[in-house]
């Protein structure tokens, strides 16, 4: 799959508008290499065969935006951000190609997903006959997520601090599971333990293997 081919049809959503109330502090926002952690999640992301690139900012609005208008994304301002996980992604939904059949949930906490992933969850959905497909490291599953377009409505309905994952317990049978060699799929950055193990695998000029 290239961006040239099959116009529009994948997208890739990446939620950056929490405040991170677990954190204390803007996670997205913290440091990390030569960038911040949304910085380098983003940068993987714009990498992929994606079509499109929409994030989602909220929380810490003027300083996300500034991360975000250096690339060629799509940014969506969510003012109801305090509501939820879910109000966040109805933004993004808001902001997709009309011709979208596949878009992917991604986490702005998740710098260490290779974009080799996101390349192949994309791949593995567009070939597959169901319609949520997870990837899974070690036995568990993680992040991101890709969904096929019939989703939108449920996805669409979803109230509260809630998210994607909503839907992998309503529809355990429509679920590709995708097995991956990357430990970044089931890293997040939830405590300042979790982002300083993070930031002893990066170097000053990036990212060192897992």
């Amino acid at each position: 799959m290239s961006k040239t081919q099959n116009s529009n049809s994948t997208a890739i959503i990446l939620l950056a508008a929490g405040m991170a109330k677990r954190m204390g502090t803007p996670k997205q926002l913290l440091p990390l290499g030569k960038s911040t952690i949304m910085g380098i999640t983003l940068d993987n992301i714009l990498a992929s065969d994606a079509n499109q690139v929409i994030v989602v900012v909220g929380a810490m609005a003027k300083a996300t935006i500034k991360i975000a208008e250096q690339t060629k994304a799509v940014i969506a301002y969510n003012p109801d951000y305090k509501l939820g996980m879910s109000t966040s992604l109805r933004k993004g939904i808001e902001q997709l190609n009309p011709d979208c059949q596949f878009f992917m949930i991604a986490l702005a906490d998740q710098p260490l997903a290779k974009t080799e992933t996101y390349n192949l969850l994309l791949k593995k959905a567009e070939v597959s006959q169901k319609g949520i497909t997870v990837p899974v490291h070690r036995g568990q599953k993680g992040n991101p997520i890709v969904f096929r377009q019939t989703h939108l409505p449920e996805l669409l309905s979803l109230e509260g601090d809630v998210g994607g994952r909503e839907l992998l317990l309503r529809h355990p049978d429509d679920i590709l599971q995708v097995e991956v060699d990357d430990p970044g799929v089931i890293t997040n950055i939830n405590t300042l333990t979790d982002y300083e193990k993070i930031k002893s695998q990066f170097t000053q000029g990036g990212c060192q293997s897992a």
